[in-house]
C-alpha cells in the first residue's frame, strides 16, 4: 500500500480530521492534504511523528510507502547534480576573467588563450548536460523553456563572447 493511502487510512481509523492531524504533527492542513493525495511526501521528522502517533514501525512505514524512499533518493541525487552544475559555472567565470583581463593577470600565449577558451566551451557543455539532468530529475521538460536556464545560458554566452572580443582587442590593440 502506498504511503498516501496508509496515511489516509490511519487518519480515518483514529478519527482525526486533517486539521487535527496537522496540529499534532506541527504542519499545515494543506501539507497533510498533499501527503494524502500523494503530491508530496513527509520529511523524516514528520515520518517519525506519524510513526509514534499511529504506533507504527518506521521501517514498515518506509518499506510499505516505498515512494518515500524513492523521493529521498531523488532529492539526494538532485542536490548532487546541482553541485555539479555550480562547479563548472564558477570555473567558467574565473576562466573568462583570466582571458578578458590579461592586462591585470599578465599576457597569455596564444596557445594558453586557446586552451582556456576550449575549456570554457567544454565546461559550458558540462553545465548544459547537468542542467538537463537536473531538469529530468525534477520531471521538467529538458529544454530551455526554464527561465533560469535561459538566463544562465545568455550570461555565459555574453561573457564568453565579451572575453573573446576583449582578448582580440588586447592582442591587436584595435
Amino acid at each position: 500500500m502506498a504511503l498516501n493511502q496508509i496515511l489516509r487510512k490511519k487518519r480515518k481509523e483514529y478519527q482525526f480530521t486533517q486539521e487535527q492531524l496537522a496540529e499534532k504533527l506541527l504542519v499545515s492542513p494543506k501539507t497533510v492534504s498533499n501527503w494524502e493525495t500523494g503530491k508530496t511526501f513527509p520529511d523524516i521528522e514528520s515520518l517519525i511523528r506519524i510513526a509514534k502517533l499511529y504506533h507504527l514501525s518506521l521501517d514498515n512505514l518506509l518499506v510499505e510507502g516505498s515512494d518515500v524512499v524513492k523521493d529521498i533518493e531523488k532529492k539526494t541525487r538532485l542536490a548532487t547534480l546541482k553541485k555539479y552544475v555550480w562547479l563548472p559555472s564558477i570555473l567558467n567565470i574565473i576562466l573568462v576573467l583570466v582571458v578578458s583581463q590579461q592586462r591585470i593577470f599578465g599576457k597569455l600565449s596564444n596557445i594558453t588563450t586557446g586552451l582556456i577558451l576550449v575549456s570554457i566551451v567544454l565546461n559550458g557543455a558540462v553545465i548544459l548536460y547537468f542542467s538537463n539532468e537536473v531538469s529530468n530529475e525534477k520531471d521538467e521538460k529538458p529544454d530551455f523553456r526554464n527561465k533560469q536556464q535561459v538566463k544562465g545560458l545568455l550570461v555565459f554566452a555574453i561573457l564568453f563572447i565579451a572575453s573573446v572580443i576583449a582578448g582580440y582587442i588586447m592582442k591587436y590593440g584595435i
